[in-house]
């Protein structure tokens, strides 16, 4: 998502369990403080207000559907439960709901009874039914994720039954993504919903208060939240919404902003050495590379996106720009996503890529001579303010010079180039955009699908390959993970060669946190979690 979102696949067999019922009693909080074993040390004390930045730049929607965004999705999960959460080293836990996987295709969640929204009212089976009827609509982003599902049905008073017409092994852990909102509010609200006009009807840890587009969204602790192991130690957090580095970099430094997530690799030398606060690397499953917006003009050619592939210094990229809090990524899922007891598996393929995709100029001249390249404009797209994405353009540019390749650099403003990222109508006139994507999931197959299945939002290419289908269909369906990991395998041995997904690096959870504050967590799981919930004072 963000463009996508898999995480650490050692815990795999999380998503592949029979049921969940760790943390199920009212009395029982998902998510406290005593898991966060991937966080700076935890806060004792409560604080005024939390001063964060979202460096992607303002929300395009709070609309927890389509809020796939690296700035979307954090704000909503500070605002909305999820039915399951995960923690920061990736284990899956029960949040709003605990689950029993009944049989192959029948799940069952019970809702616990204490939940409830902003307004007072209890959450219900109706809203968790609705919520998911909702996200499975093909109009958002998140319909993926129930592409097995059959139905959701309300089955009793606190339990909603999910049946699939085929089994589904992605399906559970995928339920850390999927937040409840109030199904009386989100009618009333229609297609406003999720806007700074359209607000929200959530049963988070934070309440909203007001979104100033432009400007600044506010929440402020949701003092009878149910999870009170993991209740706001701050009262208010306003977000804002600096996207250039040097200006974050500068509002850090001066104590002007208190942390941010995801900071430009163009921070990481000053605030490496900055007295305000502490800068961290944390584990994490996002990915730098180039999406091949369309197959036609240049990039119509087979050879000539190979071409792209032997264009790029990886190593230097990693080094030079991202002062490494990046490594070289050669396919278009990241080492970190591998299963862990099948990772000889999935390195031994990825080697091969690795030998294919390493820098090599005169291999790619030899591709460009090949592909009958008539020196035509490619166009590659970038976010405007984001100096590690101009670096890395202007990179990209330089080397595809070298070997006879005209490639143009098209700044957008952030809000559009977020836009572009799910919307069509936005990456008209664009070859490439140059974009971070990530999985929520600890499973490799939610990226794989997004990118490589017919119709899916980011599948720009309309890519449609029978066997990728196939084995994708039929690796969502087995529940053995050494079964499912060598049909993905199998797929990526076909999609990868479509060179329609250009990997460049894997990235780290870049994370800067004000000396006065702790208790961040600096895995990228903090994505699926209400995060600012467990930043407060260190205390004495």
């Amino acid at each position: 998502m963000s463009r996508s979102l898999a995480v650490v696949s050692a815990v795999l067999t999380a998503a592949t369990a029979t049921s969940c019922s760790a943390g199920t009693k009212d009395n029982e909080p998902a998510v406290t403080q005593s898991d966060l074993v991937s966080s700076l040390p935890a806060a004792k004390e409560r604080v005024e207000e939390i001063r964060w930045n979202l460096t992607s730049g303002e929300p395009d929607t709070l609309d927890p559907a389509n809020a796939a965004s690296y700035a979307g999705g954090q704000v909503v999960r500070n605002l909305c439960d999820s039915l399951l959460t995960l923690t920061p080293d990736y284990k899956i836990k029960p949040h709003l709901a605990r689950f029993e996987q009944v049989s192959p295709t029948k799940l069952v969640l019970t809702l616990r009874s204490d939940a409830k929204f902003w307004d007072g009212t209890p959450v219900t089976a109706e809203d968790v039914a609705y919520t998911m009827q909702r996200a499975a609509n093909p109009d958002y982003v998140s319909s993926y994720l129930f592409a097995s599902v059959s139905s959701v049905k309300v089955t009793g008073s606190n339990e909603v039954t999910v049946s699939f017409r085929e089994p589904d092994a992605l399906f559970t852990s995928e339920l850390a993504a999927v937040v409840v909102v109030q199904k009386a509010f989100a009618e009333k609200a229609g297609e406003k919903l999720g806007t700074p006009s359209g607000g929200l009807m959530c049963s988070g840890p934070f309440k909203l208060d007001k979104w100033t587009s432009g400007h600044s969204i506010v929440m402020s602790r949701n003092d009878s939240h149910w999870n009170k192991g993991a209740r706001p130690f701050a009262r208010k957090v306003t977000f804002s919404f600096l996207a250039e580095g040097a200006a974050v970099t500068q509002a850090l430094d001066a104590g002007e902003i208190d942390g941010s997530y995801e900071l430009p690799a163009s921070t990481v030398p000053s605030l490496r050495s900055s007295k305000a606060g502490r800068l961290t690397f944390g584990i994490s499953p996002q990915i730098l590379g180039m999406s091949v917006a369309s197959r036609t003009g240049a990039l119509a050619s087979d050879d000539l996106r190979a071409a792209l592939e032997r264009i790029i210094d990886r190593k230097a990229l990693a080094e030079v720009v991202f002062h490494g809090a990046a490594s070289p990524l050669y396919t278009s899922t990241p080492p970190s996503t591998w299963p862990a007891e099948q990772k000889a598996a999935y390195e031994k393929a990825y080697k091969a890529f690795e030998a294919e995709r390493s820098y090599d100029p005169d291999a790619a001249r030899k591709l460009v001579k090949k592909a009958g390249y008539k020196n035509t404009d490619i166009v590659l797209a970038i976010a405007a303010g984001d100096q590690t994405q101009s670096r890395t353009a202007q990179l990209i540019q330089q080397q595809a010079a070298l070997v006879g390749l005209r490639i143009k650099i098209r700044t957008m403003q952030p809000l559009v180039y977020a836009q572009a990222s799910y919307d069509a109508s936005k990456r008209e006139g664009i070859d490439l955009l140059l974009a971070t994507s990530f999985s929520v999931a600890p499973d490799p197959l939610e990226s794989i699908g997004f990118n490589f299945l017919p119709k899916q939002v980011y599948n720009y290419t309309d890519y449609n390959d029978k066997n990728v289908t196939r084995l994708i269909t039929e690796a969502r369906a087995t529940f053995d993970v050494a079964q499912r990991s060598q049909k993905i395998i199998e797929a990526q041995e076909i999609f990868e060669r479509s060179e329609t997904q250009i990997p460049l690096v894997a990235l780290n959870t870049t994370t800067f946190l004000n000396n006065r504050l702790t208790g961040a967590v600096t895995s990228f799981a903090y994505w699926s979690m209400p995060q600012m919930a467990f930043v407060g004072a260190p205390g004495k």
